[in-house]
């Protein structure tokens, strides 16, 4: 199975977006109210870019994430620092390759916003055992770390080294 991996430029692109990730908002494992979630899912628009993971045979949209330069405690100034808003692939497709390829994608699409970018970051619930396996490979990364806060886990991963997972993982 072959994917598009598509940043978002365009106006369709931005609803096509939105459409996917408000459809899949109860999945997207986000321990938010609904309108927090809503400005987690918004906000690479506005402060970064947002990509899409769209089905060649089908020209569906399977997947979706959204990154920001920049965070909210550094006053966006600190655009050195990459934050993924949110990550999601269909349920059915996340046993494929499909994340690996993601990943690469969206560390390509890091890379081309901002070379300067020099750490990526994500929050995930602390609850999320499922995830620990995935988690644990970015972990393991050299000067990676996860700190816990108010029921949820900062991961920190210098975009170095993430760049070069990417590359080991072809």
């Amino acid at each position: 199975m072959s994917f598009e991996f598509r940043v978002s430029e365009f106006e369709m692109d931005h609803e096509a977006y939105m459409d996917f990730l408000l459809r899949h908002h109860d999945e997207l494992n986000l321990p938010y109210t609904f309108g927090m979630k809503l400005s987690f899912i918004s906000s690479p628009l506005l402060l970064g870019k947002a990509m899409l993971i769209i089905s060649e045979e089908s020209y569906d949209i399977v997947g979706a994430a959204g990154f920001g330069y920049g965070t909210g405690p550094g006053d966006y100034e600190d655009q050195h620092i990459c934050q993924i808003e949110v990550a999601f692939i269909e349920k059915g497709l996340r046993r494929s390759s499909l994340f690996v390829q993601g990943l690469r994608a969206l560390v390509h699409a890091i890379k081309a916003g901002n070379p300067d970018v020099q750490q990526v970051q994500f929050w995930a619930s602390a609850a999320e055992e499922e995830l620990d396996r995935l988690f644990a490979k970015f972990l393991a990364l050299p000067g990676s770390t996860k700190s816990i806060v108010n029921h949820l886990a900062l991961f920190t991963i210098p975009f170095n080294e993430l760049e070069a997972y990417c590359n080991r993982l072809r």
